[in-house]
């Protein structure tokens, strides 16, 4: 039971990110969100390190270090996806071109065969996709920009995830300890501009939660897989596109269309298929 709640959990700590993230955007700008949301989540992670100080090695944070900064260039993309496009779009573009790119990767470098379900899998991704694309009930749309964030996103996002496969289990969390570094970096390269127009301080809350559900939910991650099988944890994370559109309902004001629903179950169905194989 701890394994399932910690999967679904990290499902609900990673739609929380990025939406708290989308909502801080649009009261401000991405920087402030990036520098925001980044320094709570090394806060929090330089508290956990402390007990976990034997795990650490110079070997083991550079490899976290490059995987942060690898994933940090993808923070400022997905925060104005979610900012400006439909969650219903967005949500499932990044789930699913992250989980292909990372198949691709296992396929190419790891000589690994392909399932037999792929094929049913990119057709309901396929189909998810094309119903995902349509005006939400509240008419947002999916634009070509937004599309092109959130690849471009997707794509940082499975640099960081090939990175962490380096690390062994034991010291995951000194290599969460170093990508938080890394992140840290790419804000300081993105500093917020002396010219930046910002509405009040209401922004902060939302940036500074979604780095605390970042970091949480990467912690939750691992306490799943150290307690469910990893195909198992991976049909809990397909839900992550659903709990989006959910969460962006109150926040965003955003309510997706019956077409946008099932384009959403077409998504997480390919995804759960993906995980399953």
């Amino acid at each position: 039971m701890i394994g399932e709640i910690a999967s679904f959990s990290t499902a609900l700590g990673n739609s929380l990110t990025n939406i708290l993230g989308g909502k801080s955007t649009q009261l401000t700008n991405w920087r402030n969100t990036l520098r925001g949301s980044c320094s709570i989540a090394m806060v929090i992670i330089s508290i956990v390190i402390l007990f976990n100080l034997d795990t650490l090695s110079i070997k083991t944070v550079a490899i976290g270090m490059a995987a942060g900064m690898t994933g940090g260039f993808g923070l400022p993309l997905i925060f104005q996806a979610f900012a400006i496009g439909s969650v219903s779009f967005v949500s499932p573009v990044v789930a699913l071109v992250q989980s292909f790119n990372l198949i691709l990767f296992a396929v190419v470098v790891k000589n690994e065969d392909l399932s037999w379900s792929f094929p049913i899998a990119s057709a309901l991704a396929c189909l998810g996709l094309f119903l995902a694309s349509k005006s939400s009930a509240t008419h947002q749309k999916a634009t070509l920009k937004v599309f092109g964030l959130t690849v471009a996103a997707a794509f940082c996002f499975t640099g960081f995830s090939i990175f962490m496969t380096l690390i062994d289990e034991a010291q995951i969390i000194a290599a969460l300890f170093g990508a938080r570094i890394g992140v840290v970096l790419v804000s300081i390269i993105f500093s917020p501009k002396s010219n930046d127009k910002t509405t009040g301080s209401g922004w902060k809350r939302y940036a500074l939660l979604s780095g605390t559900c970042e970091v949480v939910a990467n912690l939750l991650f691992l306490i799943a897989i150290t307690n469910l099988e990893l195909s198992k944890v991976g049909v809990f994370m397909a839900s992550a596109p659903a709990l989006s559109a959910l969460i962006a309902i109150k926040l965003l004001k955003q309510r997706p269309s019956l077409a946008n629903w099932l384009g959403i179950a077409a998504t997480s169905s390919a995804l759960a298929l993906i995980a399953l194989n």
